[in-house]
């Protein structure tokens, strides 16, 4: 019986994005739910979680483009130096991308936007814990 081939790196990655993608998908779908049943505010609570989850998801997408640009033994200083820039490139849209919807977006739910972001802060973490 042979062992079912291991997955590279770059296939684990990817995965891992398609699974936040459905996160975000499902995290729209319940807010929009939530939003249309008990709050009645004419999607506004599920538009402002919708954006913010999707501003986290584009910057994990991002920073997970910078890290593994280059893999293998011989690109490890490539690798740490793109983490670096990963990091900052991440933080940097995600400052500007938060200006941006906020002079942008009106009306926002500025409590609503921030839920959207956490909740896929905190799926990102979880899943780089499974992923481990």
């Amino acid at each position: 019986m042979t062992k079912p081939a291991k997955r590279t790196q770059n296939q684990q990655i990817s995965v891992y994005i398609k699974r936040q993608a459905w996160i975000l998908f499902i995290l729209i779908i319940i807010t929009w739910l939530i939003d249309k049943i008990w709050m009645h505010s004419e999607l506004l609570v599920a538009k402002s979680t919708a954006i913010g989850a999707l501003l986290s998801f584009i910057t994990q997408a991002v920073f997970a483009g910078f890290v593994f640009w280059h893999t293998g033994y011989r690109a490890r200083l490539h690798i740490v130096s793109q983490l670096y820039r990963g990091q900052m490139a991440k933080w940097l849209l995600t400052l500007f991308g938060f200006a941006l919807i906020f002079i942008t977006i009106k009306p926002l739910s500025a409590p609503a936007l921030f839920i959207g972001f956490m909740v896929m802060q905190i799926s990102h973490s979880w899943m780089l814990w499974r992923i481990r």
